[in-house]
């Protein structure tokens, strides 16, 4: 009974969603099947072209002939297909060579349609005008891919025309805009401003699962249902507020893997979000990069991302506790004793790497009372009060100059790679020269306005200032829990921007004590101030690394008057 090697090929991904490994494969079954062959071993090229010979070269085939070469498979082997050109869409002296090759070693070439069997004799014999026709075949079929293949790239070519000068050349366009070919691109507005809310939320510090259950239950999804049932999906979020699309840009990609081609066309769809919202809500996330989990969208940890042991470096996980009076505590605890305990004497080197020393669990509410205390002050600057009204013009100047800059890099480093690849001449070194005077030029006009913008956001008075940050620290214990969230989420951010690092290290109890000792040590960017508390969240020590005066200093004042007045005075005094 001679052994058989079936092969099966497409050439597209989108055929794995399809039938044509499965008609393959039936039909090289039922061929075994009926001539009694033993199949021990089934071969598949996933997006392998036959039509460039990929298969032949690179693919499973290419290393079935390197096996066959070096002897592995038994004479009279099948290789069971198909038909030819599952093989190659080359020229036909390509792929006969390739069979004579493979028969020359005692291989024999197994045709489902037509049914023929192709060996080293029948090349020359009755199977020999059959195996031409169907070469023959194959290769007018690549004639027509190569012909279609080149409309395809004219229609695409003549389509970015159209689009550079702001014509639909595709109907095909993001959910919020309705797109008629010729024409330009109308904005579906009741969409508009869902997308607006999205980039808002995502500005005031909700994440994309937030979002997208606040959408879930008050929007009907525009993607298509999917298994777990008809919802915004988290990554259709993201895709909003991170691709250009709202700016108004094109990006054209091309291939079959759809490569962006390193163009950007300005204003081919309508811009629906302005700049200074699309630069608030991105940089929002990349702030709460890191400050991930479960209470993300609370914030239930403020310093998410920033506490770590002190002991093996690794984060420090918040975790939640009640006592059986219900009473309810917050702890930080090191992610890798949690995960795996402390060393033991019988552990080998890389099973005490996974553990930790730091056994002890630190109080995280009380902790974070008494460091607010400390910096809420100065982590809540004018930026998170001031109104958008107020400053929107020059938000938004900001935030054009910023993409600008951002586009002439970019074109920048296209002209330069185009330069490494083929040389310079006369009209790239002009390119080039004049993209880079553009660059200088913008990224002055853009440090200008971040100035005006700064000067702006600091027109708020001190004593302002102080009671904007009472009203946040009243608001993070809100009974409101949407008030509360959003001062939350305020905070965080705030403070992922100038809080460096907390570290959480414990030592040997006190003599006559069980309890170890416990500091939390939290610097400030920068170096401007360190501080050290205890397991109680007791304030030790405050270090100042920079001279600057603590107006924070000693108070412990709850009445909200009283603490401005006593700030005011000792500005007036430092002054």
């Amino acid at each position: 009974m001679p052994n058989a090697v079936r092969y099966h090929r497409f050439s597209t991904k989108r055929q794995d969603k399809g039938s044509s490994i499965d008609r393959q494969n039936e039909l090289t079954h039922a061929l075994c099947e009926r001539k009694k062959w033993n199949v021990v071993e089934t071969l598949e090229d996933k997006g392998q072209s036959a039509w460039k010979g990929d298969n032949l070269r690179v693919g499973e085939l290419g290393k079935f002939k390197d096996r066959v070469d070096a002897g592995e498979y038994e004479t009279g082997t099948r290789l069971v297909i198909e038909n030819l050109d599952r093989l190659s869409r080359q020229e036909v002296k390509f792929a006969r060579r390739w069979i004579e090759d493979i028969t020359d070693k005692g291989i024999v070439v197994a045709v489902c349609t037509p049914e023929i069997e192709i060996d080293s004799d029948s090349l020359s014999g009755s199977n020999l005008v059959s195996m031409i026709q169907y070469l023959l075949e194959a290769q007018r079929s690549t004639g027509e891919s190569a012909r279609k293949s080149e409309m395809s790239k004219k229609t695409v070519a003549n389509g970015l025309k159209l689009a550079r000068k702001g014509i639909v050349y595709s109907p095909k366009a993001p959910e919020w805009l309705r797109g008629i070919k010729g024409d330009k691109f109308e904005v579906i507005e009741e969409r508009a401003a869902i997308v607006r809310q999205i980039y808002e939320w995502s500005a005031s510090g909700l994440g994309y699962t937030a979002i997208a259950s606040r959408l879930t239950a008050t929007v009907e999804p525009w993607t298509k249902p999917s298994k777990r049932g008809h919802h915004w999906k988290l990554g259709y979020i993201r895709d909003i507020l991170t691709l250009p699309l709202v700016e108004g840009e094109y990006h054209p990609k091309t291939g079959n893997d759809k490569t962006p081609t390193g163009e950007v066309i300005l204003n081919y769809y309508p811009r629906i979000v302005d700049a200074d919202l699309v630069q608030r809500a991105r940089a929002a996330i990349r702030r709460r990069d890191g400050t991930g989990g479960a209470g993300r969208r609370e914030a239930r940890n403020l310093f998410a991302g920033t506490v770590k042991c002190g002991h093996c470096g690794d984060a420090m996980v918040r975790i939640v506790q009640r006592n059986q009076q219900k009473t309810l505590y917050e702890y930080l605890k090191c992610t890798r004793f949690n995960a795996a305990g402390a060393p033991k004497p019988e552990d080998d080197a890389e099973t005490r790497a996974k553990r930790c020393t730091n056994t002890t669990m630190f109080r995280y509410d009380l902790f974070e009372k008494a460091a607010l205390q400390e910096i809420l002050h100065l982590a809540l600057d004018n930026s998170f009060f001031v109104k958008t009204e107020d400053i929107s013009p020059l938000a938004g100047k900001v935030a054009d100059l910023t993409k600008a800059v951002e586009l002439l890099e970019r074109e920048r480093a296209n002209l330069m790679g185009f330069i490494r690849k083929y040389g310079e001449d006369a009209d790239t070194e002009r390119d080039v020269n004049e993209v880079r005077s553009k660059l200088n030029k913008a990224r002055v006009d853009l440090e200008t306005a971040q100035a005006a913008l700064d000067e702006a956001k600091g027109k708020v008075s001190p004593d302002e200032h102080l009671r904007r940050v009472l009203e946040v620290r009243e608001a993070i214990h809100s009974k409101d829990q949407e008030e509360q969230e959003q001062a939350r989420r305020k905070v965080r951010d705030a403070i992922q921007a100038i809080v460096t690092i907390v570290m959480c290290r414990s030592s040997a109890p006190l003599p006559g004590k069980k309890i170890p000792q416990r500091k939390i040590e939290m610097t400030l960017a920068g170096g401007y101030m360190a501080y050290e508390f205890d397991g109680e969240g007791k304030l030790l020590q405050k270090v100042s690394l920079q001279g600057i005066p603590d107006m924070m200093q000693g108070i412990a004042a709850t009445d909200g008057g009283a603490l401005v007045e006593t700030i005011r005075n000792r500005r007036i005094q430092n002054a």
